[in-house]
């Protein structure tokens, strides 16, 4: 893959996404393919993200909320950015995710 490929090229889609009031319960099977998923609000906007270690932090184990252990605000992109910047970006944030949004931060990436 180039790094100056567009992510809107290499993404993966579509994507599994949660919300801040789903129990870690209920996505807790997806970790065992993923390690972390998008959170997002009724509009489909992205306000966070949750992953393996927000999972292993939360102090209600699997009743806890997906908003009471997401990471937030979430690092996003759009598509027109290029996989060198989406490096770049998680390195500095020290992220291994970085959803793809379109203009009104909905995840479709």
């Amino acid at each position: 893959m180039s790094p100056m490929a567009k992510l809107g090229e290499v993404m993966s889609c579509p994507v599994e996404v949660a919300t801040p009031d789903q129990k870690l319960a209920e996505i807790d099977a997806l970790f065992a393919t993923q390690s972390g998923l998008p959170v997002v609000d009724g509009e489909g906007r992205c306000i966070g993200v949750v992953s393996k270690k927000d999972k292993a932090r939360a102090s209600n184990g699997l009743d806890s909320t997906i908003g009471e252990v997401m990471s937030s605000p979430a690092v996003t992109l759009n598509l027109e950015k290029t996989v060198l910047e989406a490096a770049a970006l998680m390195l500095k944030h020290k992220v291994h995710r970085i959803p793809v949004v379109n203009e009104q931060q909905q995840v479709i990436g």
